[in-house]
């Protein structure tokens, strides 16, 4: 996560100097590297871009081998199986602490590319104003800017609708209690039970 943000906020730096120099008074002139450098940022934002997706991949992955696994807890645990219960819900907790452990690196992945994708904006918007100035009937290609800002949009929507869980501690995330295998596989009988 860190090689990212070091990544783009480098890259910014660099751009932002490249195009404008060292703030001086007189009007902006454009770099002769610049356009690329705005390419290669958009090119570092379609990549954080199917990263996230591959995360939520991932997320669902992992939640549907935890309900897998909780299936196979109360099928042995029916079946009488008490080591084969405890095994299937250690497994689907491990699962369960995976996907929440995933699922705070993408809240924390979409925090940073969204921060990414507004310093990319606001470059881009700088170099066409420059670009405006320096050639008045050159009008910006404005394709990319509303295939990503649509891409920003979906991915603020489901960040939105998303199940906000918090992550597990590191003390709670470092060892799998046998006392919570233990409650779980007690609840289960009772839900058997009945």
């Amino acid at each position: 996560m860190a090689k990212l943000t070091d990544k783009f906020n480098v890259l910014i730096r660099s751009s932002v100097r490249g195009v404008f120099g060292s703030g001086s008074d007189q009007p902006p002139k454009l770099g002769k590297d610049a356009a690329r450098q705005a390419e290669a940022l958009r090119a570092e934002v379609n990549s954080a871009l199917d990263d996230e997706d591959r995360i939520s991949a991932e997320i669902a992955g992992l939640e549907r081998q935890a309900a897998e696994w909780d299936q196979r807890a109360d099928q042995a645990l029916a079946q009488g199986d008490d080591a084969g219960a405890r095994h299937a819900i250690r497994q689907m907790q491990g699962a369960q602490q995976q996907a929440s452990f995933r699922r705070a690196e993408l809240d924390q992945h979409r925090r940073y590319t969204a921060d990414l994708i507004s310093r990319v904006n606001t470059l881009e918007a700088r170099l066409a104003q420059v670009q405006s100035q320096n050639q008045p009937s050159t009008a910006p290609d404005n394709r990319l800017k509303e295939s990503i800002a649509g891409r920003l949009q979906r991915i603020q929507q489901s960040f939105e609708s998303s199940e906000r869980q918090p992550a597990a501690s590191d003390d709670a995330s470092a060892q799998m209690n046998e006392q919570t295998v233990e409650d779980d596989l007690a609840r289960r009988r009772s839900r058997l039970s009945q």
